[in-house]
């Protein structure tokens, strides 16, 4: 049986790996299949898809973008994409300078709780273009502020706590035609984080294509509950690890949980019958197993 992870982030984005070593890590985790699902950028998915090449790992091009339905901030995966999209790369450009903005808003609130950071300091360390809440917790543990990304999150940086500032809101429905024009499948990742499971049908009228079954924050009952869902909305099953390398960042380790091998052979029929030149019906798959 293969080992399939479909939700992983390198330095491009939030993670601690850079895009090549990501790839050279999967392989020494005896991973077969592995999608690059960065924050908002493609950046990473070009030397990841050299690398891949080189070491014998299957890339899945993806992206990882945050949108929201109604005041919910929720996040769209996107799997097969294009990675020389261009109208996906505009997209996500302007999602990233809304991150830039988003960081400076948080380290002025930080300022006013008595805890000074300079943007800079945020800024520099990110070795890619998309920069988010871990970045500035990070800079938090430099300062001495907090012991753990844990901690800085837990008490400054979650909706509701003073450090938090709310991301712009890009409909979900925008998101999801940005990554179809780019060839991609849409799915919602981690739906347990969200508590508003009456989310998914309506994600499903504006065209989403699967739910993240499995994913670390999901326990059982939480595993069988989105696989009935999808099953009852005729969704595909996506899942993987949401590594991150880092400490208090979901992730148990690369490939836990993995995707059943049955589930990606599904998820890969069916964008191969939606890929441009196939016949409608050319390859039949069954979602239901």
């Amino acid at each position: 049986m293969r080992l399939i992870d479909l939700h992983a982030h390198s330095t491009a984005s939030d993670g601690v790996l850079s895009p090549q070593q990501l790839v050279r890590f999967a392989r020494d985790c005896n991973i077969s299949v592995l999608a690059i699902t960065d924050h908002d950028t493609l950046e990473g998915l070009p030397v990841a898809g050299t690398e891949a090449d080189r070491v014998g790992v299957h890339l899945v091009p993806g992206v990882e973008i945050t949108a929201h339905v109604e005041d919910l901030e929720v996040h769209i995966l996107g799997h097969f994409i294009d990675p020389d999209d261009r109208r996906l790369a505009e997209f996500l450009a302007s999602s990233r300078s809304d991150r830039i903005k988003r960081v400076h808003r948080m380290v002025e609130k930080l300022w006013t709780l008595g805890l000074p950071l300079d943007v800079d300091e945020v800024l520099r360390p990110a070795s890619g273009p998309s920069v988010g809440r871990p970045h500035v917790a990070q800079a938090m543990i430099r300062r001495g502020y907090v012991a753990s990304l844990k901690e800085a999150f837990d008490r400054y940086l979650t909706s509701g706590k003073p450090g938090y500032v709310e991301r712009s809101r890009i409909p979900a429905a925008l998101a999801m035609r940005a990554i179809k024009e780019a060839g991609g499948m849409t799915s919602l990742a981690h739906p347990g984080d969200y508590g508003h499971d009456e989310i998914i049908p309506f994600l499903v009228q504006q065209g989403l294509n699967g739910l993240e079954v499995y994913h670390p924050e999901h326990n059982t009952e939480s595993l069988f509950r989105y696989e009935r869902m999808r099953l009852e909305y005729g969704l595909l099953a996506v899942g993987g690890s949401d590594y991150h390398g880092t400490g208090g960042l979901r992730s148990i380790g690369l490939g836990r949980p993995a995707l059943p091998e049955a589930r990606f052979e599904q998820l890969l029929a069916v964008h191969t019958a939606r890929a441009p030149g196939n016949r409608p019906g050319q390859v039949k798959s069954s979602i239901d197993g």
